[in-house]
């Protein structure tokens, strides 16, 4: 009988212990609970986060909550409490780059640099390669003067983000305005962030250090869109540098970004003058801008040579300056140069028809010669001849098919043509006529 009492009081007193255990663990919960909602509520007051550390004084979020609001809040300013909670949020959470970045601010502000610094350091090595971070630690650096370690930060933002472009290429030029230093030392081997420097160099017109840039996008072993170099061709094309512009197009063409047929030749300067190539419409390829009252495409239905011609159609409502086919050619100034392509036409109206022209680049006056005028129907594919002399000052040319508005009443032009087998080379050079295949007329 005595053991049995003594077996149910043991009882008794288990369930008692494990009901004050749940008793405990449950209001550890509520209490959790409840510092959870006046520490992390909207714009939590002094009282609130204060509260919420008695309840749960662990959480480094209340504490780092706490000093913000004890370093900035309007008449309620402590600093040394705040850096008291700034020191406790760093020792609860040591592998957090956030408390050490917070406790290295407060101490930057009280002028106590070395410590400050050592917190940021801490910082870096929690968190090296954190975009976020590095922009604190860069311009913590940067600030103090310390431009390579300042740098070394803003590398690592820009490997991992373009949103600081600009702001960073700015700073680095306005602090140092070295060049080679910022290429080798700031912009990170990442092909996004290299087109972004190479455009913003471009904008601000520093040309040799743009080249550099494209020399490493260049190397590198990353692929990139080719028309990505538009830009960078026609700057270059526009401060009459073409050598280096055709360099550019060389570079796509040996990373494999384009068609080795994209390629001058001694049999064609023209490139892609059979259309049998698509249109990149961009460097030394064929262009098309847009033009209102006319349209250009590639036609598979209508050719000299197989298989692709090119397509001009005119809507009849507008008197159109068509200028939406040509190409940039490079040539040797002092030469002799012969031109041939092949031209059909059906229903062309209007006094002014289509032309083929070749034109200095840069002026006019130095070189612009014209076909004869196209209009109505051709009957057929009709070839087109003509020599010239690229004058001593003639480097760059454009080659393309124009059309000159009039100025008589029936100006609106209509009709169709087609373009095919255009071929530009030295005078002395055999041109044979091509192939050509089962020509459609």
């Amino acid at each position: 009988m005595e053991v049995h009492l003594k077996n149910a009081g043991a009882r008794r007193l288990g369930v008692f212990l494990e009901l004050a255990g749940l008793f405990l663990l449950s209001s550890q919960v509520l209490r959790t609970l409840a510092a959870e909602r006046l520490g992390t509520n909207p714009g939590p007051t002094i009282p609130d986060l204060e509260l919420a550390l008695r309840l749960d004084p662990n959480d480094a979020r209340y504490h780092e909550s706490l000093a913000s609001l004890l370093r900035y809040s309007l008449g309620k300013i402590d600093l040394p409490r705040a850096m008291e909670h700034l020191r406790r949020a760093a020792e609860l959470e040591p592998y957090s780059p956030q408390p050490w970045l917070d406790l290295g601010a407060a101490l930057e502000f009280q002028g106590r640099i070395a410590e400050a610094e050592t917190c940021l350091q801490r910082a870096n090595a929690l968190a090296p390669n954190l975009s976020r971070y590095q922009w604190v630690i860069g311009n913590f650096y940067l600030l103090h003067g310390n431009l390579p370690l300042a740098f070394q930060a803003f590398k690592k933002v820009l490997a991992g983000t373009s949103e600081y472009d600009g702001v960073l290429f700015d700073t680095a030029w306005k602090a140092s305005g070295d060049g080679p230093q910022i290429l080798r030392d700031l912009i990170p081997d990442r092909i996004r962030t290299e087109y972004s420097y190479l455009y913003y160099l471009t904008h601000f017109h520093h040309y040799p250090e743009a080249q550099e840039v494209w020399k490493r996008m260049a190397s590198s072993s990353e692929p990139f869109p080719p028309d990505w170099a538009q830009r960078y061709m026609d700057e270059l094309i526009a401060i009459h540098q073409p050598e280096e512009a055709y360099q550019v197009w060389s570079d796509l063409r040996h990373k494999g970004l384009i068609r080795p047929t994209y390629e001058q030749t001694r049999q064609n300067l023209i490139q892609n003058g059979d259309f049998e190539e698509d249109l990149l419409k961009f460097g030394f390829d064929w262009r098309t801008p847009p033009a209102a009252g006319a349209y250009v495409s590639v036609d598979r239905t209508d050719f000299h040579s197989p298989s692709h011609s090119v397509l001009i159609q005119f809507t009849g409502k507008e008197n159109v300056d068509f200028q939406s086919l040509y190409q940039y050619v490079m040539l040797h100034n002092g030469r002799d140069y012969q031109f041939r392509a092949f031209i059909k036409t059906e229903g062309i109206t209007t006094d002014s028809g289509l032309r083929f022209e070749i034109r200095d680049a840069y002026d006019p006056r130095r070189l612009d010669r014209f076909s004869e005028n196209f209009v109505g129907d051709t009957s057929g594919w009709l070839p087109v001849e003509f020599n010239f002399t690229a004058g001593p000052d003639t480097k760059l040319v454009v080659v393309g098919v124009v059309r000159t508005p009039t100025k008589k009443l029936d100006n609106l032009i209509a009709g169709k043509a087609w373009v095919d087998d255009v071929v530009l080379v030295p005078a002395d050079t055999d041109v044979t006529e091509p192939s050509g295949g089962a020509k459609q007329e």
